[in-house]
């Protein structure tokens, strides 16, 4: 695993569709909620309405006003990016990333690895306390590989 390049840039707002669970990190990385719900979600990417790209999908993290531990519930949304919310049906949420100023780390390595690259986001004070992150996986049936990369994204 390795930590690839930071920049600082802007982006657009984006709309999200998919699917939400609140659990603490220990409780997801027990549960694999998250892979779970990402497996799930890309089953089901025809069934959503004005879908913009048919292989990526988004990690958005929302954290309470608290210190964070390893123990704290948070808010997962896993999605995929629609041009609008029209058409929306049945069990899907829907969540917007307000536009601004974001930066942007490359996690190079497996998934399975991706908590060494928060560590160090962490140490070398990139990122501090937020209200969200937000991670895009490519493709996610390449995020066992060595080659994966994950891009993060953290609001300035």
């Amino acid at each position: 695993m390795t930590m690839g390049h930071v920049e600082t840039l802007e982006r657009n707002e984006t709309k999200l569709v998919g699917y939400k669970a609140t659990a603490s990190l220990n409780q997801v990385l027990e549960t694999s909620i998250v892979g779970k719900l990402r497996e799930e979600l890309f089953g089901k990417r025809n069934e959503i309405a004005n879908l913009i790209d048919d292989k990526g999908i988004y990690l958005v993290q929302v954290y309470e006003e608290v210190e964070w531990t390893p123990d704290v519930p948070f808010t997962s949304i896993v999605a995929v990016e629609v041009s609008d919310f029209a058409h929306m049906q049945g069990e899907f949420v829907q969540h917007t990333i307000p536009a601004g100023k974001y930066v942007k780390v490359t996690h190079k390595g497996p998934e399975s690895q991706i908590g060494s690259t928060y560590d160090t986001i962490h140490t070398e004070g990139i990122s501090g306390p937020r209200p969200f992150d937000f991670e895009y996986w490519a493709d996610i049936h390449t995020l066992a590989l060595e080659e994966s990369t994950i891009a993060i994204y953290f609001p300035e």
